[in-house]
């Protein structure tokens, strides 16, 4: 990837950032979008991972780790995860961010070669229950098995032990549902009437598991840590809910099984040892942005044969920027709307195999905001 468009998705990225409240991240890529030796930094990552959130996450995950460089005193975070007060730094953070990565260089050189950024972001849950409410009433309620690919922890997998709470953007009311004893609470603002969601009763589950070529195991330490590194500083609320999900992965008897393994290549075999007989639902959320648009071709491809081959129902959900993904073939929203600086698209492709995508909803890349499409 050229040094020019690496600057360009650091100035797109920072931007994105700012508007959801991480100033902090905002400032930096501001500065290292034009700095010739951060930018070169970045030849040090696999092409496929060679995106802004890998440098930020690298970084994160060593100020967490314990370094008590100055640039520390940016992160509330830090702070937090180190149970400490917060600091209030003094001065522009590009230049210690640059302090940082040039006097700790080699380390970071290891991480960017070697990691990839892993996003369990739950708040995404929020769109993920109305959805799977949704496909669960449309056969005759049997349990589910689910299967989400690009899985790191397989916090998503871990639903049904959040508790939601969705707020219509106009008017008064709210919706509750999931586990009102959770630790985990998601708000979400609906663009919609709230009687336009489909039921929120959470669908009776089979068996779930994941799949990534790196698996988290929530109990690993540096692997729970990697986790949090890749959430942003400004946002302390996702930071803690992410703390507290990690928790109860810990702390559940009947934990997801995650396989290691290709999201595309090992598919078929994953998918039929997982609750055999029931219909299965495949998800993934913004995961095949990191897959090149024949691989995102080659995804569907096969998605598609495993329906066509098996003899139960299986159902293909996903959450991805439309612009992100153009080899899913990602079906235009119904209806023009108001859109945010980022789109999420929930798409269902549901059996039998020769139906067609329905995009069920476009939602909040965090799942802060969802807009459900009536469904005809």
């Amino acid at each position: 990837m050229s040094g020019v468009v690496l600057s360009e998705q650091f100035v797109s990225f920072g931007e994105s950032a700012g508007r959801d409240g991480a100033d902090v991240y905002a400032a930096i890529c501001a500065s290292v979008a034009h700095d010739g030796d951060l930018l070169a930094l970045m030849g040090e990552a696999p092409l496929a991972q060679r995106r802004p959130n890998l440098l930020l996450a690298a970084v994160h995950y060593l100020l967490l780790g314990g370094d008590d460089h100055r640039l520390a005193d940016y992160y509330d975070t830090v702070a937090a995860y180190r149970d400490q007060p917060p600091v209030a730094p003094r001065g522009d953070v590009g230049p210690v961010f640059k302090d940082f990565c040039l006097t700790r260089r080699d380390t970071l050189e290891e991480l960017l070669a070697t990691k990839s950024t892993q996003t369990n972001e739950i708040g995404r849950c929020s769109a993920l229950l109305p959805a799977l409410s949704y496909i669960s009433a449309l056969g005759d309620g049997a349990p589910l098995g689910l299967l989400d690919l690009g899985t790191s922890a397989g916090l998503n997998l871990l639903f049904d032990h959040y508790a939601y709470r969705y707020v219509p953007s106009q008017g008064a009311g709210a919706l509750t549902a999931g586990d009102p004893l959770s630790a985990v609470h998601l708000e979400c603002t609906v663009l919609h009437p709230l009687a336009e969601l489909p039921a929120l009763a959470t669908p009776p589950m089979a068996e779930r598991a994941g799949l990534d070529r790196s698996p988290i195991d929530p109990n690993d330490e540096p692997g729970s840590r990697w986790l949090l590194a890749c959430l942003w500083p400004g946002n302390l609320p996702r930071f803690e809910r992410l703390r507290r999900a990690l928790q109860i992965a810990r702390s559940i008897p009947d934990a997801p099984t995650l396989a290691t393994g290709d999201m595309i290549d090992d598919l078929e075999h994953v998918a039929e040892a997982l609750a055999p007989g029931r219909p299965l639902v495949i998800f993934h959320s913004w995961v095949a942005a990191y897959l090149s648009q024949a691989r995102q071709r080659d995804l569907l491809d096969a998605v598609r044969a495993y329906r066509e081959r098996s003899t139960r129902a299986v159902h293909y959900l996903f959450a991805e920027s439309p612009v992100e993904v153009p080899g899913l073939e990602i079906p235009p929203a119904p209806q023009a709307h108001r859109r945010e600086h980022v789109v999420t698209a929930l798409v269902h492709l549901s059996a039998p195999s020769d139906s067609a995508m329905v995009r069920l909803a476009d939602m909040h890349h965090h799942g802060r905001t969802l807009r459900w499409w009536p469904q005809r």
